[in-house]
């Protein structure tokens, strides 16, 4: 399974129109915090009421909250975060976050909202919050970063395999390297090397993980 991902109404359209045409696709549909100047709440509800509960989609992502890239559109990233999450604790939808140094404003939100399934994108905040996302029984992204970002190669050697989806975020390109699928094997391996196992043992557990948070409940 592929799981897909939004920026904007636009993309989400196209996401969910994929979905359709092939049956391997997970389709996710949401705003980025990077968007948010561009859009309102009844932007957000027209798409939320467009897809949600009358199709397949079980997630909403990427949506969350960005104080690192884009600090002056907080207020507004924030209100229209707000409506994603009371959507996904109403419609039990998988939450898959952005939230470059917001990941405890993002973790408390959510928890405190009662979001049951959620997915922290390429985490990089504090290993005590980490800890905090495992207890709670959230997941975080290993992503291709780890190559030549030392801050989530510390998260992948703490983290627990439980609490572990591996990603592409294809098609960015992050300080020269260019995110693709295909990077998502070398995340794989790494992940089994640091902790002396198979790598498909790291697989099935990977899938696994996917599949407990995909499940409707």
């Amino acid at each position: 399974m592929l799981v897909c991902v939004a920026d904007d109404p636009q993309s989400s359209d196209e996401v969910v129109r994929a979905s359709t045409q092939h049956a391997v696709i997970e389709p996710c549909i949401g705003l980025h915090p990077w968007q948010a100047h561009e859009y309102g709440i009844r932007d957000v509800v027209n798409l939320l009421d467009r897809h949600v509960g009358s199709s397949k989609v079980k997630c909403l992502g990427e949506v969350g909250l960005d104080k690192k890239f884009r600090p002056g559109t907080f207020k507004r990233q924030l209100k229209l975060f707000e409506l994603f999450v009371d959507y996904a604790r109403e419609y039990d939808l998988v939450l898959n976050l952005h939230a470059a140094d917001a990941w405890v404003e993002v973790f408390e939100l959510i928890y405190k909202r009662g979001v049951d399934r959620a997915y922290f994108h390429w985490y990089t905040g504090s290993i005590e919050l980490l800890h905090q996302i495992e207890s709670v029984g959230y997941y975080i992204g290993a992503n291709p970063a780890w190559q030549i970002q030392q801050r989530h190669r510390n998260i992948l050697e703490e983290v627990s395999l439980e609490n572990v989806l591996t990603e592409s975020d294809a098609p960015y390109n992050y300080r020269g390297l260019l995110m693709t699928p295909s990077l998502v094997e070398l995340t794989v391996k790494y992940l089994a090397d640091i902790r002396k196992l198979s790598v498909t043992d790291v697989e099935e557990r990977v899938y696994s993980n996917f599949r407990k948070l995909f499940s409707k409940r």
